[in-house]
């Protein structure tokens, strides 16, 4: 039973909104149903407690309906019409949080069904919410298209009915046209970085239509006091021309000066591509930039940004302690660790927890135990395979334990010859690490030529893995005397 669509759907929400679900079916408007409200009530509180387990379609339909023998067919139909309710009432919340949206629609119905006396309230309603209202993302120009548009119709329809109604807006075909070029310019750049951001880490054949004479719109003076077309603009500039980080900086400001302006999916989505410059910069070496993704994380946390719909992504949660450690913040690390480990999926939330721990113990240089919270982690996938080997190979140099590091370097160049899912490129990368690690190992620490040789050699290929890693140690050993 707990597979069903429902049961799933319901474990979904939080305590609040069951409790609003429950008041929602409640109602004679939105259901007639007595079955459907018996159906729920029974089933609720298996979701409240945890115990879905031991709930099965028997028990459910003897409360529903204690004296009727059992009928699949009609319990199938009350999962069916529940459902229902539950999206309508998902649809409704929804519809609750937009203020401009739902007057837009209360200004279409009265228009449509032409009563007159409700409109000058329903205008001044609109004139208020334009006025409060702090959000101007994308779909703030759409609804004032469509409110614009709305207020043309009611203007032009009641002076061919030679109604006196009163009406502030003058002929206003002017804001109609301006909001639906703001929506439609702000809205094909974001669907641009969009594909942008995808195209960093996917190849991906699409082309979008129109892009380039967007592009040039967006450049325009006209265009220039737009939040939305600006910072989708910058963004795309900062994904586009990585070198030049003047984009990054503009980027930046815009984000300091503007980001209140958008609601919280689109911070996300705009700090994100902050993130990913950042630590772009990081990989191809630039330190500087580590500091920077550090405070951007924080930002991002301060924000309530991280979580999404209360749950926070493996990869993400990784990518924080690891940044973290990078710039001495081990003690904020590891809070980060304890205080949000419980939001990352359970199915995920182990791996993540001791692979993470394994990070910010090789920080402390406990490098015993960064090895047990390693065999404490399942190669569910490559990406712990090769992380967790990589920390492993530093763990057995540091410790002395050339003979188990051999025998893993043996092994590590084996596994990433063989796996297919790596490109070449990332193969050489990891080949090379396990390459200028074997030669370490086999130089003796007296031997400063063979060292600074090395030392030569690392720092003129381009892709190392554990690079700082390694020019640490050769350094270490030329200067110990």
């Amino acid at each position: 039973m707990k597979d069903r669509k429902i049961i799933i759907a319901l474990s979904s929400l939080s305590v609040y909104e069951l409790n609003s679900f429950s008041k929602f079916i409640h109602s004679p408007y939105f259901n007639s149903n007595e079955n459907i409200i018996h159906f729920y009530n029974y089933i609720e509180k298996f979701v409240k407690n945890n115990t879905l387990d031991s709930l099965n379609t028997e028990m459910i339909w003897s409360s529903v309906f204690p004296d009727t023998p059992f009928n699949n067919q009609k319990l199938l139909k009350l999962n069916s019409d529940l459902t229902y309710l539950l999206e309508l009432f998902i649809t409704q919340k929804e519809f609750e949080k937009s203020e401009s949206f739902k007057a837009n629609l209360k200004l279409e119905g009265v228009r449509k069904r032409n009563i007159t006396k409700l409109y000058k309230g329903i205008i001044a309603d609109i004139e208020r919410i334009n006025k409060l209202e702090n959000d101007q993302s994308i779909e703030f120009y759409l609804n004032k298209y469509l409110i614009e548009k709305n207020l043309f119709r009611l203007k032009t329809e009641s002076e061919k009915k030679n109604e006196k109604v009163e009406i502030s807006s003058e002929l206003n075909l002017k804001n109609i046209s301006d909001n639906l070029d703001y929506f439609y310019i702000a809205e094909k750049l974001r669907q641009y970085c969009t594909l942008l951001g995808w195209q960093k880490m996917y190849k991906l054949d699409i082309e979008l239509s129109n892009i380039e004479f967007i592009i040039e719109l967006a450049q325009k003076e006209q265009y220039s006091n737009i939040p939305a077309i600006n910072m989708y603009y910058n963004m795309y500039l900062t994904y586009n021309d990585s070198n030049n980080p003047l984009h990054y900086d503009n980027l930046k400001n815009q984000i300091k000066n503007s980001i209140h302006l958008f609601p919280e999916h689109e911070q996300w989505e705009i700090y994100v591509t902050a993130l990913s410059y950042c630590i772009n910069r990081v990989n191809k070496g630039d330190i500087n930039f580590q500091q920077e993704t550090f405070e951007l994380y924080k930002q991002v946390i301060d924000n309530n940004l991280i979580l999404h719909e209360g749950s926070l992504s493996a990869t993400t949660f990784r990518n924080i302690v690891q940044i973290a450690t990078r710039v001495d913040q081990s003690a904020w690390a590891e809070n980060f660790i304890y205080e949000y480990s419980k939001h990352v999926d359970r199915k995920h939330r182990d791996n993540a927890v001791e692979f993470s721990l394994a990070r910010l113990e090789f920080y402390r240089k406990n490098y015993g135990k960064v090895l047990e919270h390693l065999y404490r982690v399942t190669y569910e996938d490559v990406w712990y395979n090769i992380n967790a080997k990589t920390l492993q190979i530093a763990c057995y140099y540091e410790l002395d334990e050339y003979d188990a590091l051999e025998s893993l370097l043996q092994a590590f160049k084996m596994y990433i010859r063989r796996e297919r899912s790596l490109t070449p490129d990332r193969k050489i990368h990891y080949l090379n690490l396990i390459k200028f690690t074997n030669t370490l190992i086999k130089i003796q620490p007296k031997d400063k030529k063979r060292l600074e040789n090395l030392y030569t050699d690392i720092k003129n290929t381009k892709g190392v893995v554990s690079k700082p890693w390694l020019e640490e140690k050769i350094t270490f050993l030329l200067n110990k005397k």
